[in-house]
């Protein structure tokens, strides 16, 4: 009995060992996420300037943000949610298929763009689509076309730049997925008739069906928190129209809004600009769940 007791005080006093490696992390992990997710939630129910006390509205915000077409907050969601939906939809489909094609091809060298900031980028293409003196123009001849403030331009010019600079990371994964296809199911297929366009689509791509569903997951939640680009790019690009004393810019994306919502000078609201936080987060989660949905059926189907 007494060497089974002395056994598990020596497993308990183990097990805190792992425990004392994890806490780091464990608080930085508190710290950093759980406790702004927390603050985020409670400052959603709140009217909150910053620098002054919380007042608790309960579902207020968010009632002025789906249903009070008068408030200024209700266009800023419903605009930044369109241009951002509608930037998913344009962007996405080349952040697989522009790197998947380069993996291919297996240029790596084009992973080089991913390691650079995004002021460094967002400067560096903005002189190239300069109307007056930008590459851009002149080597293909286009005359002056005003890339930046003018659509549609001005989404070609933003869907470039993110394709060009995101689309290292994806490469990498591509490449690594493709070293691991079998070159003998490549070469059965060969034998069979099959062209390089069907072993792609029923070879290749079953192949690395993993990496795919990762990288499209992860680049829909990536372009939904698009800021950077079209805020340094154009500020959100040309006023389209005007509700209610509200400008609609263009380019103008959600997180665009949310910044301004809480800390520009449009009205300053913590509380509304966590709600619309929340509210994006949930469009996200909704929509990624979607996709691990289809995805997972597809491979039931094919199993």
């Amino acid at each position: 009995m007494d060497v089974k007791r002395t056994a598990r005080r020596k497993m308990r006093r183990g097990a805190w060992i792992p425990l004392a490696f994890l806490l780091p992390h464990l608080l930085v992990f508190c710290c950093f996420n759980v406790f702004p997710i927390l603050t985020g939630i409670f400052a959603s129910f709140t009217k909150w300037t910053l620098g002054k006390a919380p007042i608790w509205v309960g579902l207020e915000n968010y009632v002025t943000l789906l249903t009070d077409s008068q408030s200024m907050y209700y266009w800023q969601l419903r605009w930044g949610l369109q241009n951002t939906i509608q930037f998913v939809i344009l962007c996405v489909p080349f952040r697989i298929v522009v790197p998947l094609s380069l993996a291919l091809l297996l240029q790596t060298c084009y992973y080089l763009p991913s390691l650079l900031s995004l002021s460094v980028v967002m400067v560096s293409w903005l002189y190239m689509f300069d109307a007056r003196s930008g590459i851009v123009n002149n080597l293909l001849g286009l005359g002056k076309v005003l890339w930046i403030n003018t659509e549609p331009y001005n989404w070609i010019a933003l869907i470039l730049i993110t394709v060009w600079w995101g689309s290292g990371s994806n490469l990498i994964i591509y490449q690594s997925a493709l070293a691991g296809v079998s070159m003998e199911l490549q070469e059965a297929a060969r034998v069979d008739g099959a062209n390089a366009f069907q072993r792609l689509i029923h070879v290749t791509l079953p192949s690395i069906r993993f990496p795919l569903q990762y990288t499209i997951i992860t680049s829909v939640i990536a372009e939904f928190g698009i800021w950077g680009q079209p805020d340094m790019f154009n500020g959100g690009g040309p006023t389209l129209e005007v509700v209610n004393g509200i400008n609609r810019q263009s380019n103008k994306m959600i997180m665009q809004y949310i910044a301004e919502s809480g800390f520009g000078s449009s009205g300053v609201n913590a509380g509304i600009a966590s709600s619309m936080a929340l509210i994006l987060g949930l469009i996200v989660f909704c929509v990624s769940l979607v996709q691990f949905k289809v995805m997972r059926r597809g491979e039931n189907e094919e199993g």
